[in-house]
């Protein structure tokens, strides 16, 4: 069986369980009419106030494909929320070898029932609204709102974005957006002032007429869509909804399971309901055992930030001890390239934090501590390296992605340093003081190269 299409939802208000069982019933008795029913489409209702679960299967036959096609809608009433999960399926009925459409775009009576359900439980992304509609970005303020948006840690759900400035025609309509409904957030970008603001806010052109952006949740790289077409973009946007969901491992009621016990004359229905229930367990298995995979990853994760922390956590109380402890910053830079295993100290950093005789070595250590631990995520994959930059702009109090033209172009030797044969400049910085720190970003490994500590470079401000 293979699913082709499918969405999870959850809610708090719990209230909204009768509302949604009216939505689904409505669209059953539209698409499958009660006087039109037969046996060539079974459907199968389980639907009991006294029960958390409310769950509707209806097969219909595929002939093109050679195989059954479901549709499967449950309702889930648990502690703290209201679960809605909508999917659709394909069963072989023949041991064939055929074409078959692994992924499928709802048709538009199932496309309205999922915008529905979305638009009644009102569920938050991060800080803006899952909606069924489009969303329109149409001055500078909505172009900075996207932007920061698109780089939420939070965010759970992709962000399709298109500019639609000078189109003839637009690839994200309001039908695709229903399509996608709590699948993806559907942006169209309407102004050149909305462009402008993004971009910069992102620091790259990432969004543009020509072509159409996907911005994936938990620091995966922006993907663009260069080929004009809804039909594989909505199909790409479905395909990671259908992997994203989760295996359903539905309770059965006491009456159900009273049900069961009672004996039963006909052997080979026994049989049959003992290979089913055997397969749920299976199925149970296999999510249990990918459930402890992901805990022992990030139970290791957390370990290492634990200790992490912990070493932080006690040099800063020798620092307090100790008022003398660390205020060199040639003492500070020292300790660093100790301790801070996630940034890489270049040669020219320590001679340079050794010659500069500062004192305020505790505001440089601090600083160099929180660029590890971003150091850390970016290495992690919890941060696109496209937008490091952004995150340390975020995290690290004085910092400057890059530096003047005039650095650049008069003082570049200041800035330079040999890495890997190559000659670089490091151009993001953060001022600590009287003391800067300068660091390369190596986006081929990842790798954070502090390169300067010390006094200020010259720069524009140079007599």
């Amino acid at each position: 069986m293979i699913t082709t299409y499918g969405f999870s939802i959850a809610t708090t208000n719990k209230y909204l369980r009768q509302p949604a069982i009216d939505a689904v019933l409505k669209w059953l008795n539209e698409v499958h009419p009660l006087e039109k029913r037969t046996n060539t489409t079974p459907i199968k209702l389980h639907n009991s106030q006294n029960d958390p679960i409310f769950r509707l299967e209806v097969l219909e036959q595929d002939p093109d494909q050679a195989a059954a096609r479901g549709t499967t809608i449950t309702l889930m009433v648990q502690k703290k929320a209201l679960d809605f999960d909508l999917r659709r399926t394909l069963q072989p009925t023949k041991a064939m070898v055929l074409p078959r459409r692994t992924i499928d775009r709802p048709e538009k009576r199932l496309a309205q029932l999922a915008a529905e359900i979305v638009d009644l439980f009102k569920n938050h992304d991060a800080s803006e609204l899952v909606r069924p509609e489009i969303w329109i970005a149409k001055d500078e303020v909505d172009g900075q709102r996207l932007a920061a948006f698109a780089e939420a840690p939070s965010r759970r759900l992709p962000i399709v974005v298109e500019t639609t400035i000078g189109k003839s025609q637009e690839i994200t309509g309001a039908a695709l957006a229903k399509e996608l409904a709590g699948i993806a957030h559907v942006v169209q970008v309407r102004s050149n002032a909305a462009e402008v603001a993004f971009n910069e806010f992102y620091g790259a052109r990432k969004i543009s007429a020509g072509w159409v952006t996907v911005f994936w949740p938990g620091g995966i790289k922006p993907e663009n869509f260069f080929q004009q077409d809804a039909d594989e973009l909505g199909k790409q946007l479905i395909a990671a909804s259908v992997g994203a969901l989760a295996n359903l491992s539905l309770a059965l009621s006491k009456k159900t399971v009273a049900q069961e016990q009672v004996p039963s004359k006909d052997l080979s229905h026994e049989v049959a309901e003992l290979r089913r229930i055997n397969l749920e367990l299976l199925q149970e298995i296999a999510a249990l055992e990918e459930n402890v995979t992901l805990t022992d990853m990030l139970s290791a994760q957390k370990a290492e930030e634990r200790d992490r922390a912990y070493d932080q956590l006690a040099t800063f109380l020798s620092m307090d001890k100790d008022k003398s402890y660390l205020d060199k910053v040639s003492d500070a830079a020292t300790h660093a390239q100790k301790n801070l295993t996630n940034l890489v100290f270049h040669s020219q950093a320590i001679e340079s934090a050794n010659n500069s005789n500062l004192m305020n070595g505790r505001r440089v250590y601090s600083n160099l501590v929180e660029l590890n631990n971003l150091a850390a995520r970016l290495q992690r994959g919890d941060i696109d390296p496209n937008v490091f930059n952004i995150y340390c702009n975020q995290h690290l109090s004085n910092f400057a992605a890059s530096i003047s033209d005039e650095a650049e172009h008069r003082y570049a030797l200041d800035y330079a340093i040999t890495w890997k044969g190559e000659n670089v400049l490091a151009k993001p910085h953060i001022r600590c003081g009287d003391a800067r720190i300068h660091f390369y970003h190596d986006k081929a490994t990842n790798e954070i190269v502090v390169a300067y500590i010390g006094r200020h470079l010259r720069d524009k401000t140079t007599n």
